[in-house]
């Protein structure tokens, strides 16, 4: 990927949020699953100053919103409570790609965070890529 010299590992992960259809919830949990089956012992000694100096790419996939001209536009989501999935690295600008997924799930749910409206699971996929 542009700004990187050496990838170390690619991981993805998948998200969601079955009631309230909340895609930051969806995002954070597609990161944590992309980031939480690994580990890279020597980090620290492969990327040159530390695991502090990585470089971290996000590219996360969900399902877009539709604009009242009819055009797909990306949703709201808050990226603070991503980037605080990563506990190490510099995280570059994050990539935001239309994907992911919305099913009708039948089942609304109202005390969850269901609107009568929207009963939709929404999902959402992570890739990270970690390097520098």
């Amino acid at each position: 990927p542009p700004g990187f010299r050496e990838v170390i590992l690619i991981e993805s992960g998948v998200g969601t949020d079955q009631h309230g259809q909340d895609l930051t919830k969806a995002c954070v949990r597609a990161c944590k699953d992309a980031i939480s089956f690994n580990s890279v012992p020597s980090l620290e000694r492969l990327v040159p100053g530390g695991a502090g100096n990585a470089l971290l790419r996000l590219q996360l996939a969900v399902p877009f919103d539709s604009s009242a001209d009819g055009l797909p536009t990306p949703p709201a989501i808050d990226m603070a409570e991503v980037q605080a999935c990563f506990a190490y690295g510099k995280l570059l600008p994050v990539e935001i790609l239309q994907g992911g997924a919305r099913f009708e799930s039948m089942c609304s749910v109202p005390s969850l965070g269901d609107s009568a409206e929207d009963s939709s699971w929404v999902y959402a996929i992570a890739c990270v890529t970690v390097g520098y």
